[in-house]
C-alpha cells in the first residue's frame, strides 16, 4: 500500500541526487554508486568527523557491502569505482593489507551554481558564474564568523578520540573505550555490531551514539526478570 504525501508527511530516509549526474556520460548503476558514496561522506563528517589533516572528509566503505547496497555483482562496482576516479569525482588511497581503502567523494565545482530550468530569470542571475559573493549583507557579514567556527569545529573533532569502523558494512564506529564497555556490557556484542550494521545500511538511519545503541538495544531484548526485581525489592525493605 502507498500513501499520498501531504503537507504532514515526514518523508522516509532518502538519498540527494546531484544535479550534475545528469549531463555526464556515466551509467545508471555508476550514478546510484555515486549518490551513496556523497550519503556516506555526508553521515561520516555529521556522525564521526572523518576529516585527515587537509579538513578533507574520507570514509570507509568495502566493494563487498557497495555491491550489497545496490543488489550489484563486485564486478560491476569496480567498473562502477573506475569510473568515477576517471570523472575525479573520487579518490581511494590504500591503506595497507587487510585494511578497506580510504575513498574521497568530490564533485565538480560548477555544481553550486547549477538551477533548475524552470526558474525565474531573476533567480537564475543570483548564482554567479564564478563563485563571486552573491549573498545578503548580512550573509556576507556572518562569513567571516562561519569560517572560524568551521575552523574551531575540525580543531575539536581532531582532538576527538578516533573511532574506529566495525560490522560488515563498517559504518559501526567504536572508540577503544566504547568498544570495551560494549564488550562488559553484552555478552553476544558481536552479533549486535552485525545487527546494527546490517540495520543502517538497509534503512539509512544513523545514531549519535553507536556504543550507547547497541547497549540499549541488548537491554530492551534481555530485561531483568520479574523475579529478580521482586527479590530486590523485597531485600531493600528489610
Amino acid at each position: 500500500m502507498t500513501e499520498f504525501i501531504t503537507t504532514d508527511t515526514s518523508l522516509p530516509p532518502y538519498m540527494v541526487f546531484p544535479r550534475f549526474l545528469l549531463d555526464m556520460e556515466l551509467n545508471e548503476t555508476t550514478k546510484l554508486l555515486y549518490m551513496v558514496l556523497l550519503d556516506r561522506a555526508r553521515l561520516s563528517l555529521k556522525n564521526e568527523g572523518w576529516t585527515d589533516e587537509s579538513g578533507h572528509v574520507f570514509l570507509y566503505f568495502t566493494i563487498e557491502s557497495m555491491a550489497e547496497v545496490l543488489h550489484k555483482s563486485q564486478m560491476t562496482i569496480k567498473t562502477s569505482l573506475a569510473a568515477l576516479e576517471k570523472q575525479d569525482l573520487i579518490i581511494r588511497k590504500r591503506q595497507g593489507a587487510g585494511h578497506p581503502n580510504r575513498i574521497y567523494v568530490k564533485f565538480p565545482e560548477k555544481a553550486f551554481c547549477q538551477t533548475d530550468n524552470i526558474l525565474s530569470v531573476r533567480q537564475t542571475e543570483n548564482c554567479p558564474a564564478d563563485r563571486q559573493d552573491s549573498f545578503p549583507e548580512t550573509d556576507r557579514k556572518l562569513s567571516g564568523n562561519k569560517k572560524e567556527r568551521n575552523k574551531n569545529d575540525l580543531s575539536k573533532r581532531e582532538s576527538q578520540e578516533k573511532r574506529s569502523p566495525y560490522g560488515k558494512f563498517q559504518n559501526v564506529f567504536l572508540s577503544e573505550k566504547e568498544l570495551e564497555e560494549v564488550r562488559q556490557s553484552v555478552s553476544d556484542w558481536q552479533e549486535y555490531i552485525e545487527r546494527l550494521s546490517g540495520y543502517m545500511a538497509s534503512t539509512g538511519k544513523h545514531y549519535q551514539n553507536h556504543a550507547a545503541t547497541i547497549i540499549n538495544w541488548a537491554r530492551q531484548d534481555n530485561p531483568p526478570s520479574r523475579q529478580s526485581i521482586y527479590e530486590s525489592e523485597e531485600y531493600e525493605t528489610l
